[in-house]
Formats: C-alpha cells, sequence, structure tokens
C-alpha cells in the first residue's frame, strides 16, 4: 500500500490509505484489522519484514513446475 506524507509541518506524519471494494464483508474486515492490528505490533516491538511463516503461496507446489 502506497504511503502519503502529509502538508508542511505535518511531514513528519506518515499515513496509509486502504481501499475496500464495495460488497467486502464483516469478517473480511475483522480479518483485515486483525492482520494491521499483528503488524503493527511487530513493528512496535522491533520487527520488520514478513512473517516467519507465510501462510499464503502463489504455487501450489512452493515454486516446483509439474509436468503431465
Amino acid at each position: 500500500m502506497p504511503s502519503y506524507p502529509l502538508p508542511p509541518g505535518r511531514e513528519n506524519t506518515v499515513i496509509q490509505r486502504v481501499l475496500i471494494r464495495h460488497g467486502t464483508g464483516r469478517d473480511e474486515m475483522a480479518l483485515l484489522a486483525d492482520d494491521i492490528r499483528r503488524s503493527l505490533k511487530r513493528l512496535a516491538e522491533g520487527g520488520g519484514g514478513a512473517p516467519r511463516t507465510p501462510g499464503f503461496h502463489h504455487t501450489a507446489y512452493g515454486g516446483e513446475r509439474r509436468d503431465g
């Protein structure tokens, strides 16, 4: 998500805008809020970057190609 600096006098404050698609359900919003809370906690504790055990992979086989 892009971050946006504020005008002069508030340039040390950075905000992030999150766009939510119309029709997004309460359960999905609760998951997003939980993710944001966990991320903020990790950053406040000095952590950063991706979690050690990501929960999503783009490939079903860990990147290995399986032919026919």
